[in-house]
């Protein structure tokens, strides 16, 4: 007992891996603030709260849960100081990091759950204690708190990654990088660092291919955060990248990529339930896209009797696409076009298909308008005034052109979209009302609480000036309302 009150406290964040291939600071005294939970507001969850921790718990382990509801520094961790979360490369492992304020009581819970048969009895090693908590391994000492969950491997398995963690001194991890002070600075609820490389391996591979070797998925890195304001949520990020051959890419975007003329919302009606837009030069982009072996190669396939490089080169300006249900899987896509004649080449089709036996036809509906039936689907597309429109729905087909008095052109987010070169709406009210008939999951309770969630939310709208930043907000009906009360107030429902 004396040695464990004298043991030197560590500096927790020392414990964060250098190569996390995403790492988030939580400020959750700040959020539990703004939920309404330190005040009289919080009282009704906190009673919630306690029935399901007690829930099957008796004796110590029931009295101790109660304690830790009322009083959460009686887990012996600071939640006062920021909880970090983090992941290792291709998410193959998730974790979270809390300062230890007191070890005696951090003893004290670990043993209650050996008790509850939750853990397994404390080891002491590589100068700290560890257990095993159901599918996760957990370490402690004087000041760091670890909890390793792999995603797919044995817990046992990661034992090493564990200790290794938690006897790495300052300079060693990730707390020692640059960007370390974006995460641990004040004024986010959430902040955090992320890289490509927390992608599963399945997912990385058609990313790299074509790419030069020394061009690394952990080099594209962006700097995220969020904060839960009255009437919305507002998320930012920003780029991090300093690779100057993923610098020379992703400079060449900003000549594919233009500010949006918004041409397209009074296209699409305002119940539109998605909808995206961004205005590109189709040559600067197929001249970039064949930068990549790769991709070049299938673009100049010999054997695709299609022009490719000519349709890419007759695309010039806005782009917008939406969809009215998400349940049908219909979409109306329109793009700014030079002329139709680039549909001409569609015609070199016809021997290719006639080679199908008449699994996929082509057929002419109308000068310079198109529809190819194929096993799942038709397809249509075409040129109208010098505007591209393709979709799957023969009606969207036939009133292609067609403008809209109520469109999302009299958003309140409208004028948004000419300062940015992508954005994006989704509909959260159109959603939640397309689902309260019959539902997200099939479970009863859970799509109820989904509904009353869902139905709190009007919108929410993803901007990018450029590939430098980003930001989305998630606006809510009620403008002097916090989504943190409002999640709150579900768990009272529970």
């Amino acid at each position: 007992l004396f040695l464990a009150s004298c043991s030197p406290k560590t500096e927790y964040t020392h414990a964060l891996p250098k190569n996390a291939s995403i790492v988030v600071g939580m400020e959750l005294d700040h959020m539990a603030n703004k939920a309404g939970l330190n005040g009289s507001e919080g009282e009704k969850v906190v009673k919630k709260l306690k029935a399901l921790m007690k829930g099957g718990l008796q004796g110590d382990a029931a009295q101790l849960a109660e304690r830790i509801i009322d009083q959460p520094s009686e887990s012996g961790l600071s939640f006062d100081d920021k909880v970090y979360l983090f992941a290792t490369p291709h998410a193959e492992a998730l974790a979270i990091l809390a300062n230890v304020t007191d070890e005696g009581k951090l003893e004290t819970l670990m043993n209650v759950l050996q008790k509850e048969s939750i853990a397994t009895p404390l080891r002491e090693e590589s100068g700290c204690r560890w257990t095993q908590v159901g599918g996760a391994l957990c370490a402690f000492n004087n000041g760091t708190f670890l909890l390793l969950q792999p995603s797919k491997s044995d817990a046992s398995g990661m034992k090493g990654t564990l200790l290794s963690l938690m006897r790495q001194k300052e300079g060693e991890g990730f707390a020692s990088l640059p960007e370390f002070a974006k995460v641990e600075a004040e004024g986010n609820d959430i902040a955090s660092i992320m890289n490509l490389s927390v992608l599963p391996y399945e997912l990385t591979t058609p990313l790299r291919m074509g790419l030069s070797a020394d061009i690394r998925l952990e080099d594209v890195k962006y700097f995220l955060s969020a904060n839960f304001e009255p009437g919305k949520v507002v998320m930012n990020s920003e780029s991090l990248i300093i690779n100057p051959k993923i610098l020379s890419f992703f400079d060449s975007m900003d000549k594919v990529m233009q500010p949006i003329k918004g041409e397209y919302m009074d296209y699409y009606p305002g119940n539109t339930l998605l909808w995206a837009s961004g205005r590109i030069d189709g040559k600067e982009l197929y001249h970039m896209l064949c930068q990549n072996p790769t991709i070049k190669q299938a673009l100049d396939n010999p054997l695709l009797p299609v022009d490719v490089e000519y349709i890419f080169s007759s695309i010039q300006g806005d782009f917008a696409v939406g969809r009215s249900t998400l349940h049908a899987g219909d979409y109306l896509l329109y793009a700014d076009v030079t002329n139709s004649d680039f549909l001409k080449t569609f015609e070199d089709l016809r021997p290719l298909l006639a080679l199908t036996g008449g699994q996929i036809v082509l057929n002419n509906v109308a000068p310079n308008e198109y529809v190819i039936h194929t096993f799942e689907g038709s397809y249509y597309f075409g040129v109208k005034k010098n505007r591209l429109y393709v979709t799957n729905i023969p009606s969207f087909a036939e009133d292609a052109g067609r403008t809209y008095g109520a469109s999302l052109g009299v958003k309140p987010w409208s004028a948004e979209v000419k300062e940015s070169r992508l954005y994006a709406s989704v509909n959260m009210t159109g959603i939640a009302n397309l689902y309260r008939s019959y539902g997200f999951t099939g479970n009863k309770q859970v799509d109820t609480l989904l509904m009353i969630l869902m139905g709190q939310c009007n919108y929410l709208n993803v901007s990018m000036p450029d590939w430098r930043q980003g930001k989305a907000e998630l606006v809510l009906n009620d403008q002097d309302q916090n989504l943190l009360k409002i999640l709150v107030g579900l768990l009272e429902q529970l």
